[in-house]
């Protein structure tokens, strides 16, 4: 019996091929869904994957239990993008071999590798951070430290958005974010929505115009840092 950990990809048909063989093996098959928003439904993924889902919390990925189940089925565990884009996946393959279940892997595009379709060069981003979102009495900041530290090596950020954060709310956040923490943004930065979709948008912008922008979950930021006259020109373009 076998524990697999699938990458779906950025669109709902996106699976591989020997992914989904794999797949039609599972007695069970389970969805991690909190940390992203999907963009395309789940009776969607569902229909394209002819499997029906068994939805998993935070809680329940992270307490490593529905993996024993292995231990006498296949069983699955399906991931938005690629399985090693967060962290809690390591630990799950960590747990795979200290209770010795066998495991498969599969990898798949994500936000990490896709943004290379804006003309940025995947070799010139640094570390990438995330904008957690704000309450009345929780508005942390330290995102900026990235930033800054990308900036000092002339490194492209790229910015991931935590669920439940609107675009307008994390333009916000990242404004205010830089004001505090003294880091001047550049005139223009990148917005990509949907990448990996039909519906995606890729838009370059100065930040008082982005605002303005209806942009879709889910979402991601980049700011770029001094560019290659070809990441330029494939930019503009």
């Amino acid at each position: 019996m076998v524990f697999y950990l699938i990458g779906l990809g950025l669109n709902k048909e996106s699976i591989s091929i020997e992914a989904k063989k794999e797949l039609e093996k599972c007695e069970k098959v389970y969805l991690e869904k909190y940390t992203v928003d999907f963009p395309y439904s789940l009776d969607e993924l569902e229909k394209a994957l002819n499997k029906k889902m068994i939805f998993l919390k935070r809680e329940d990925v992270e307490s490593e239990i529905f993996i024993l189940e292995a231990k006498e089925k296949n069983i699955a565990l399906l991931v938005y993008g690629d399985p090693f884009t967060a962290t809690t996946h390591s630990q799950l393959i960590i747990f795979c071999k200290s209770k010795k279940i066998p495991f498969k892997i599969f990898h798949n595009s994500s936000i990490m590798n896709s943004v290379g379709e804006t003309g940025l060069s995947l070799y010139k981003f640094g570390k990438s951070c995330s904008i957690p979102k704000w309450s009345e009495n929780y508005k942390p900041t330290s995102f900026i430290n990235y930033l800054k530290e990308n900036k000092k090596i002339k490194a492209h950020s790229l910015i991931i958005v935590d669920i439940d954060i609107t675009f307008k709310e994390a333009i916000f956040e990242l404004e205010e974010a830089s004001k505090k923490e003294k880091f001047s943004l550049p005139k223009k930065i990148l917005v990509v929505s949907k990448i990996g979709t039909e519906k995606q948008k890729i838009i370059y912008k100065k930040i008082s115009e982005i605002k303005n922008e209806e942009i879709e979950k889910p979402f991601s930021l980049i700011i770029p840092s001094k560019m290659h006259y070809l990441e330029r020109k494939l930019l503009n373009q």
